[in-house]
């Protein structure tokens, strides 16, 4: 027959009971009963409460139902040839407490797991079917990030879904401050705490009743500048003394992507035979990698100017980012700006006021192109080449409000009646006869 004895290792006011189970060298295993004591009521040499009140009394004789319960599941499991271990031990005593046992989708980063292996087929924020391939990037990281917070918070034990209420949010968000994560790191965790605990609700796994009310947080952001190279930067930028062959080639991609107004993963992988021709005009055919939107990118002759002796040679995206900060420096894009900037080697950022060239990344291109040409051609146009969801997002992007845009439309239309050819218009004279 099995040992199974009672303990305590805390002398806090209310001290777990551990349940020892013994039947071997190799079966020793101790896990928590759900039962907790005042330590100045338990009685250590009798390994069980003191008999001085009701509650003492009744803790004991659920204490005594437990280890008849575990027994008999012993007797049980050994002639089924169950395998008894640590599992085996805290499955029983869950079930003695009534307790739903675990299951592969109670484990919380397990519930990340089928999230992420659902998302082609989750609904995005467009309405559209298929997650984008940052949100997959994003839970990827949270699903290691809930991980490390398993190991170092919990000796590497399983956190579950149930367990994500509101207590545990307030302690995951102080680990999370205390890695030096800024605000807007912080609320993108919190939300898929909440993503993960509907998702698992949806499909009635065990979750915490608190779970719908935990509160996102996000960050108030400082005023900054918007960062985009006006057309006499690109100049600079093209007469620029460059003595690597790598920085001649990213200035290409750099300069071309200003005329495209794609994305850094978008421009990057532009070939010679997305250049297409229609009635005569060159265009530049693309299909969207975050969107899937095929877009048609009219080839400007400044555009060709760039590719005439060829397309730029293919580079990684995170070089391509660390070319043009330097280029952008030894082309003297020095204007003193304020903006957010990323701390190296960590994920925290800051508000700082720097030289522009030191916020320079691939996002430069596109909010360029956005920039120079919305004085020059109707919002929509643009819009439909940067793949904006609406005209507010679209202004707001480049600094701009409803007003700048109505006065937009004015001089657009202004220019269309001064190109206006003039008109003749012939008066008919009833000439009488004389």
């Amino acid at each position: 027959m099995p040992t199974i004895k009672f303990i305590l290792q805390s002398k806090n006011e209310a001290s777990n009971i551990y349940l020892r189970f013994t039947a071997s060298r190799s079966e020793n295993f101790k896990r928590k009963t759900g039962l907790t004591i005042n330590p100045k009521e338990w009685s250590v040499s009798k390994a069980e409460p003191l008999q001085k009140s009701t509650e003492t009394k009744e803790l004991k004789i659920t204490l005594d139902k437990l280890k008849l319960f575990i027994n008999n599941a012993y007797n049980e499991s050994v002639s089924k040839g169950d395998v008894i271990n640590g599992q085996w031990l805290q499955l029983n005593i869950d079930k003695f407490n009534n307790k739903a046992p675990v299951n592969n989708l109670d484990i919380l980063t397990n519930s990340i797991k089928k999230f992420i292996s659902e998302a082609p087929y989750k609904q995005n924020q467009k309405g559209g079917t298929g997650l984008s391939d940052g949100r997959i990037k994003n839970l990827k990281l949270f699903c290691n990030t809930i991980s490390r917070y398993e190991q170092e918070n919990f000796n590497g034990k399983s956190i579950l879904v149930r367990d994500v209420n509101l207590k545990f949010v307030e302690n995951f968000k102080k680990w999370l401050f205390n890695q030096s994560y800024s605000i807007n790191y912080v609320g993108k965790n919190i939300t898929n705490l909440k993503t993960i605990c509907t998702d698992a609700s949806n499909n009635e796994i065990e979750t915490s009743s608190q779970f719908k009310n935990i509160k996102t947080i996000s960050e108030k952001k400082a005023p900054e500048s918007i960062v985009y190279l006006t057309e006499q930067e690109q100049l600079q930028i093209k007469d620029a003394k460059l003595k690597r062959d790598a920085l001649v080639n990213a200035r290409k991609w750099l300069l071309l992507g200003c005329q495209l107004g794609q994305r850094g993963g978008d421009l990057l992988n532009i070939t010679a035979n997305n250049i297409k021709e229609i009635t005569g005009i060159k265009i530049i055919e693309l299909q969207q990698q975050k969107t899937g939107k095929l877009v048609a990118i009219p080839l400007f002759p400044e555009a060709e100017e760039i590719i005439e002796d060829g397309m730029p040679y293919k580079i990684s995206l995170p070089r391509f980012n660390e070319y043009i900060k330097d280029i952008c420096k030894i082309a003297k894009i020095n204007t003193t700006m304020t903006g957010r900037i990323k701390e190296s080697n960590k994920q925290a950022t800051s508000v700082k006021t720097l030289p522009k060239w030191r916020f320079i990344t691939s996002h430069v291109c596109r909010r360029s192109f956005a920039s120079n040409f919305y004085a020059k051609y109707p919002t929509p146009l643009l819009m439909n080449i940067t793949a904006h969801g609406s005209e507010q997002m679209f202004l707001k992007y480049i600094g701009k409000t409803t007003y700048d845009n109505a006065y937009q439309m004015l001089e657009y239309f202004s220019k269309i009646n001064q190109n206006k050819s003039p008109q003749l218009e012939v008066i008919h004279k009833n000439i009488g006869n004389k």
